[in-house]
């Protein structure tokens, strides 16, 4: 009979040297072997902390802070704006314009503002910031609204490389408010500059939409529509714009929503809706299925094709829960539905199918793909402030499909502490990594502005 050794016994001296050598050279390969490379969706390692940053603007106690928008400059700083805290008139804790600027790796810039951070204050009233552009020699503009949602003012600020205000600009003090509608809620969503120089806004007025010119310095531009420098549009129900850019040719296109619908509309020069764009009349609309769609992104795609990223099929009112999802619109120059993306120009991504997701803002990368940011997994529709869910990002195919190179199924998720997390803007760098932005939840200090990078 043959015994077996067990496993305490004692092997030969050559047996055991040999098992010595064995297990240290398989340790030293394993030391030696590179770590997994990182795959595209996957968080950026070399940013922030493992990818992601959170910033509290130090109120105490602790107030609110959500990004409502991301800039990206040629040298790689990243700025974000958006609402720092959130309280009603007369408690001294009113929320202001809030603006944060970061290094292409993450970090504070100690340069601009006091630490890296701005806080505008409008008067003993509500701010809240919703877009921020590069305004020429270094300068940066912001614009928003204030004096609270419902009896809102447009709200304008422009800042020095340093983070200081301009005071070229307005009265002296770097600030412009603008009543359209006679206190009915006014809002900037969207900002950009003419050839040039001049300053387009497009947002709410009351009940309607709005564009607006400015000269350089805040003064509205009086000969651009009715000689006062704004033009306000009736598209319908719940209608509101939130980007106007100007076109190679002086008119403009601008995006919103309507009727439940998406918006694109096409202005001529003088601020006149263009009759040529669309069915005649200048103005497309989109309807996906028959519910409720409200847009949030623009982007203008290489070749003249116009995108656009929300949330669709949301049952009325909004508010309630129901099987939102992610809708993409692509548009061929002329307002026409791009055919060649999915089919009829319109694509929708269920990621939580039991409650709601989002795309909060859109741009397309280098090779033609789009990309969305927003929030999957939400409870409650449309909240000011994120209760539940998660960061999404999203890449799609030039055809409409989900880029499966891109976190397996086109689809990744960043989850920052726990919390309520969303992203609201978004920027591509130069290799087509993704970096996002908004807010996210914590138990020590609440909501904060967020940003994470993705590798594209």
């Amino acid at each position: 009979m043959t015994i077996g050794l067990l496993p305490f016994e004692r092997r030969p001296a050559w047996r055991a040297h040999l098992a010595v050598v064995s297990a240290l050279a398989v340790g030293l390969v394993m030391a030696l072997a590179p770590a997994a490379a990182a795959a595209p969706g996957d968080l950026d390692t070399g940013f922030g902390t493992g990818g992601k940053v959170t910033t509290d603007f130090g109120a105490s106690p602790s107030e609110p802070e959500i990004g409502n928008d991301l800039l990206r400059t040629s040298n790689g700083s990243l700025f974000v704006t958006g609402r720092r805290g959130f309280n009603p008139p007369g408690t001294g804790l009113n929320s202001t314009f809030g603006i944060a600027k970061y290094t292409a790796g993450g970090a504070l810039d100690t340069g601009f503002g006091t630490g890296g951070k701005v806080a505008t204050s409008f008067g003993d009233t509500v701010a809240v910031a919703r877009t921020i552009i590069e305004a020429g020699s270094g300068k940066l503009l912001v614009g928003g609204f204030t004096k609270g949602e419902q009896i809102a003012d447009l709200a304008l600020a422009r800042y020095n490389s340093d983070g200081s205000l301009d005071t070229s600009f307005g009265g002296g003090d770097g600030k412009v408010t603008t009543d359209v509608s006679g206190g009915l809620g006014d809002g900037i969503r969207g900002l950009s500059l003419t050839s040039g120089g001049k300053i387009l806004a497009a947002g709410a007025a009351g009940a309607d939409s709005f564009i607006a010119r400015y000269n350089s310095d805040g003064t509205l531009d009086t000969g651009f529509g009715g000689g006062d420098g704004i033009v306000t549009t009736d598209f319908g129900t719940g209608d509101h714009l939130f980007a106007l850019e100007e076109l190679s040719s002086g008119k403009m296109i601008a995006a919103g929503s309507a009727n439940s619908d998406f918006l694109l509309v096409r202005y001529n020069s003088d601020g006149t809706l263009d009759t040529g764009f669309g069915g005649g009349d200048g103005i497309v609309t989109t309807d996906f299925n028959g519910f409720s769609d409200l847009a949030f992104g623009f982007t203008q795609a290489p070749g003249g094709d116009y995108v656009i990223a929300g949330a669709v099929d949301a049952p009325e009112p909004f508010g309630v829960t129901g099987p939102i999802k992610v809708g993409v619109v692509r548009y061929n120059s002329d307002g026409s539905l791009d055919t060649g993306f999915s089919g009829d120009g319109k694509v929708t991504t269920d990621v939580n199918t039991l409650l709601a997701d989002e795309a909060r803002d859109v741009a397309v990368d280098g090779n033609g793909k789009i990309v969305i940011a927003g929030v999957t997994g939400e409870s409650v529709v449309f909240p000011v402030d994120p209760v539940d869910g998660d960061v999404l990002v999203a890449r799609y195919n030039s055809d409409g499909s989900l880029d499966t190179g891109f976190s397996g199924d086109g689809i990744a998720t960043v989850d920052f502490s726990g919390g309520a997390d969303a992203a609201r803007g978004i920027a591509l760098t130069g290799s087509n990594d993704i970096v996002i932005a908004g807010g996210a939840t914590s138990s020590t200090t609440g909501l904060d502005f967020a940003l994470a990078k993705l590798q594209g």
